[in-house]
């Protein structure tokens, strides 16, 4: 470092006139960097709630989408396809083994078609929406 003492006094006062100036600009220089970090961390937290946001959205779909489809088995399974013309208690889904009463109806000379027919007319409807009470 320069001593200082070799300096006059109009030198001191230009060179304490340049410190200044360095400093200004330094804290500005400082400020900015500061005010970018300040954006970048913004627009970082911004971006990672918008991803949070739509991972939420995508799987909520998804679950409503995988509800669905679990109910249209579900109604698929226990869908009535075959049902006994005298008895409604007797019924089928056509799914796994052929119940008792179905082999009793074709050998006494019924047929699928007449039991699918009365389930048809017979069976049970389910209440549309905008009957349903809320």
């Amino acid at each position: 470092m320069t001593e200082l003492k070799s300096y006059d006094l109009p030198e001191l006062e230009a060179l304490a006139e340049q410190i200044k100036a360095e400093i200004a600009k330094r804290e500005k220089e400082e400020e900015e960097r500061a005010r970018r970090a300040v954006e970048e961390a913004e627009a970082a937290a911004r971006a990672a709630a918008e991803k949070a946001i739509r991972d939420a959205a995508e799987a909520e779909r998804k679950a409503k989408e995988e509800a669905e489809q679990a109910a249209r088995a579900r109604e698929a399974e226990t869908k009535i396809r075959y049902m006994h013309p005298s008895n409604r208690a007797l019924t089928w889904s056509g799914v796994g083994p052929t119940p008792d009463w179905v082999h009793a109806w074709l050998v006494t000379g019924g047929t699928l078609y007449a039991l699918e027919i009365a389930a048809e007319k017979l069976a049970p409807r389910p209440i549309p929406e905008s009957l349903r009470p809320r």
